[in-house]
């Protein structure tokens, strides 16, 4: 897998700039969505397995990557969802064409741009998408994923310094060594001070936590598509105060059917690569 273009920018409907990447160039048109803190070309091995079979189109979610923070400070996923809606217009996918794939918050915009747009997706694989069941999301501020944002260190001296940090403790410690490092080479920017930073600053990540309250599976019940959800079994995920990760739209989607993975996390994309898109390249061909 190789990039095979500087990211395209689009406009968002909230002010500022979606960033559109075009990776690999082998076959139809699939659109990917990254989970939050990272980017389109944060999953090296993963992305590999993809542009075998498809030429895969991902944008950088508000704030992530090389896309901008929302121009009216907006992180509701439902909004989020509006700038999958943007790309898939600016690559002219039919409603009921699209194959996607997705990680996590990408995973739920995807369902999330299918409620906005009756019948978008053809078929989708998503792993672990962050689904509530309506009455159940966290009220406003009180994720309990936006303390650790709003505290995560930002910059480092070099990426290499990052990735001994990282590789050493949870939850990148579980990762595959060769999808860590393709994490590590992509989430951070250089700055003219010398050193890295992370492209995504902790106080927009903390923003998109607290958006998540709108993902919610009563938006999603009339998706028909076939659907497959990635589920993780693994209890490190639990302590973060989210151990049904995929289970709420799994429940919900009518044509829904789920892959259970033992002893993956919700990284496990990072941590069993291929694995992971086989079965996603299975869901979505």
């Amino acid at each position: 897998m190789r990039d095979v273009s500087e990211p395209r920018m689009l406009r968002s409907e909230s002010g500022g700039t979606i960033a559109l990447h075009k990776l690999g160039t082998e076959g139809p048109p699939l659109l990917f969505v990254h989970a939050t803190g990272f980017n389109a070309r944060t999953y090296g091995p993963f992305m590999a397995e993809l542009t075998k079979h498809f030429t895969v189109w991902a944008p950088d979610l508000r704030a992530h990557g090389w896309s901008s923070p929302p121009e009216d400070d907006d992180y509701e996923w439902t909004s989020l969802a509006e700038d999958i809606l943007v790309v898939v217009d600016h690559l002219e996918i039919a409603t009921g064409e699209l194959n996607c794939v997705g990680h996590s918050v990408g995973a739920a915009t995807l369902l999330l741009a299918d409620a906005a747009r009756p019948g978008l997706i053809r078929r989708m694989y998503g792993y672990e998408p962050v689904m509530w069941r309506p009455g159940e999301a966290f009220p406003a501020g009180e994720n309990p994923l936006i303390p650790g944002a709003m505290k995560r260190r930002e910059v480092f001296n070099s990426r290499a310094e990052a990735l001994e940090r990282f590789a050493s403790r949870p939850p990148f410690a579980s990762c595959r060594a060769d999808a860590l490092h393709s994490y590590v080479m992509n989430i951070f920017e250089d700055i003219e001070a010398g050193g890295v930073r992370l492209r995504c600053r902790g106080a927009n990540e903390a923003k998109i936590y607290d958006g998540e309250r709108v993902s919610t599976t009563d938006k999603v019940v009339a998706c028909q598509a076939p659907i497959v959800i990635g589920k993780g079994r693994s209890p490190s995920f639990e302590a973060l105060g989210v151990p049904e990760a995929g289970l709420p739209a799994a429940e919900a989607l009518p044509n829904a059917r789920i892959i259970y993975y033992e002893g993956l996390t919700h990284f496990g994309p990072l941590e069993a690569p291929e694995k992971v898109a086989v079965d996603a390249l299975l869901a979505v061909q």
